[in-house]
Formats: C-alpha cells, structure tokens, sequence
C-alpha cells in the first residue's frame, strides 16, 4: 500500500475536495455531500491507497465527518482520514460519489 499526504476542505453548496500530490501529480477527489454539512478544513489529509490506477474516474465513498476527523472509505479501496482544523458537531456520516482529476 501506498501513502499519501494531502488537504481536504467543504468547497462551499454541499462540495468538498481532497488534493494529494503523488509522484508530481495533484490528485482530486471532488463530490458532493448528499446532507449539508457545515464548512470544514483538515490541513493534514493523509491517504492510503494500492495504486495510481485506483485514483481515476466518478468512485462512490462512504465516511464520516466529525467531531474531531475525517474518514473517507472509497468503495474501489483508498482510505482518506485525517484530524480537522477546527471540531464539528455533531459527527455526520456521509456517503455519495466523487470524481477524480489529475494535474
């Protein structure tokens, strides 16, 4: 398995984003909560994940937010936790798709 160290942020209107760099490539994952959550920020995302190849197209994720970390389970086998900025509460689980993008 393969790590990553990266950021995750709400983006505003139910979005968020979660950039990783790996090997001089930025990778995105963005999608859209299907509940609304208040804004967030967790500056020290941390991934883990088999492959590059893991990281393409619309993939569906379920987690958690809150109170005091994220945890992103992406259905095809990348894992995103971290501990947020600041706490949320309550805890919300989440659950949706999302698309990744490289740059």
């Amino acid at each position: 398995m393969s790590k990553a160290e990266g950021f995750m942020t709400s983006t505003g209107a139910g979005r968020f984003a979660a950039s990783f760099l790996i090997d001089g490539l930025l990778y995105t994952f963005s999608g859209r909560f299907t509940i609304s959550l208040p804004e967030f920020k967790c500056k020290n995302a941390t991934m883990i994940y088999g492959s590059p190849k893991q990281l393409t197209a619309t993939r569906f994720y379920e987690g958690r937010i809150g109170i005091t970390g994220i945890h992103f389970n992406l259905i095809n086998g990348p894992v995103i936790t971290g501990v947020l900025d600041e706490p949320m509460l309550p805890a919300n689980s989440v659950g949706g798709t999302g698309v990744w993008t490289n740059t």
